[in-house]
């Protein structure tokens, strides 16, 4: 029997539809009911199934996959649909070069501090 550590970006197989799906505390809690890119939807008995990235799995092997998180963990993390893949999202080259570095954020700051301050004291000498 063969044991795989998936790397960050790197799916679950195919073939691990229908294993057992375990937290890190050995709580086994549903099974892989199917893959899409990064993700697997979690077949839970008497419950509504949901979705979670494969980053969280620790290793696979066999018919089972274990995850890197405990049970009580999981809620956190589980999606109604799967997420965009890195690569798929048309909004990733933007969103890096939309936020401000360090330095800007700090001089904005400064001038909106400044400018509160001129704003108090207008308004201590009545003209507001």
């Amino acid at each position: 029997m063969s044991t795989r550590t998936p790397s960050s970006d790197e799916t679950l197989a195919a073939a691990a539809v229908g294993a057992a799906v375990f937290s890190a505390d050995g709580e086994q809690f549903g099974r892989v009911r199917e893959t899409r890119g990064g993700y697997f939807k979690v077949d839970v008995p008497w419950a509504t199934d949901y979705w979670l990235s494969t980053a969280y799995v620790a290793r696979y092997e066999g018919n089972e996959v274990w995850l890197a998180i405990p049970r009580s963990e999981i809620d956190e993390h589980r999606l109604e649909e799967p997420g965009l893949e890195p690569s798929a999202d048309p909004h990733r080259a933007t969103t890096a070069d939309a936020v401000i570095s360090d330095e800007e954020a700090l001089a904005q700051r400064e001038r909106m501090e400044r400018e509160l301050a001129e704003q108090r004291e207008r308004r201590l000498r009545g003209d507001a």
